[in-house]
């Protein structure tokens, strides 16, 4: 890895999306937006992550073919950056969810809308109608492609995922940045898929009677902006590299 003699100026804010699933099979979601975590801001160097669609003193309860706006939004308070977001998926308790089958069902409740194509509120998604959205060019899946790249995930931990801005990240050009817009769970989603994003484990009998034979404790979604000045630093790789020395972090890139 490289090593840098200079000072790093790193700033941090996380936001918490926590989905409880509650009985009868509903996910509950509420938002930690006003807990701060990891917040370390530096010199130059600003940001700021913020939900300004959730209002988080309703929570939300959502079913099969249920939404919400869902808009974590990074903005560049002062200084020009390399900045990404990472997000931890984790379960109720603050265990790292691993089991793919599991974490691929919760990234396919995020959806980035590049203009209204979900603006219609009543409408309930199967998710074969958003992934012809996705390959009609009028939605992505997970988060937003124009502004993001995906960067793997950390060593050996598919729970925590970075998404690298693309570009300088300026609070001279009042640059924003959302990395998804709605969580969506599809209406043809039933008990198996409602189940798995909870964590519960159950047994389906010979006459389909399901019975849990355990709880789990939902799931959350943690997100932190991170910057690093892009003074003296050669190139976004440069930059990156850098803040993963600064963070500890070993990311794989041919994973997620």
């Amino acid at each position: 890895r490289i090593k840098h003699k200079r000072s790093l100026l790193i700033a941090g804010l996380s936001l918490v999306l926590v989905a409880v699933i509650t009985a009868g099979g509903t996910i509950a979601y509420f938002s930690g937006s006003d807990e701060v975590k990891n917040t370390l801001s530096l010199g130059r160097v600003e940001i700021s992550l913020d939900e300004p669609s959730w209002k988080p003193e309703k929570g939300l309860e959502m079913r099969p073919g249920g939404r919400a706006d869902k808009d974590p939004i990074v903005t560049a308070a002062e200084g020009d950056s390399y900045m990404r977001v990472k997000m931890e998926i984790v379960d109720g308790e603050d265990n790292p969810i691993t089991d793919e089958a599991r974490l691929s069902l919760i990234l396919q409740t995020l959806w980035y809308d590049k203009g209204d194509a979900l603006a219609d509120s009543s409408k309930k998604y199967l998710l074969s109608e958003l992934q012809q959205m996705e390959a009609d060019g009028e939605i992505d899946a997970e988060y937003n492609r124009e502004q993001f790249t995906f960067a793997g995930i950390e060593e050996g931990n598919p729970s925590v995922r970075y998404y690298h801005y693309n570009g300088i990240f300026s609070a001279a050009d009042g640059d924003t940045a959302v990395l998804f817009t709605d969580m969506i769970v599809p209406r043809d989603w039933h008990n198996n898929e409602i189940f798995t994003l909870s964590g519960d484990s159950y047994t389906v009998s010979d006459s389909g009677v399901i019975e849990i034979t355990q709880k789990g404790t939902g799931y959350k979604i943690l997100l932190t902006g991170e910057a690093i000045q892009a003074e003296e630093m050669g190139s976004a790789e440069e930059a990156f590299a850098a803040l993963d020395d600064a963070t500890g972090v070993v990311r794989d890139v041919t994973e997620g």
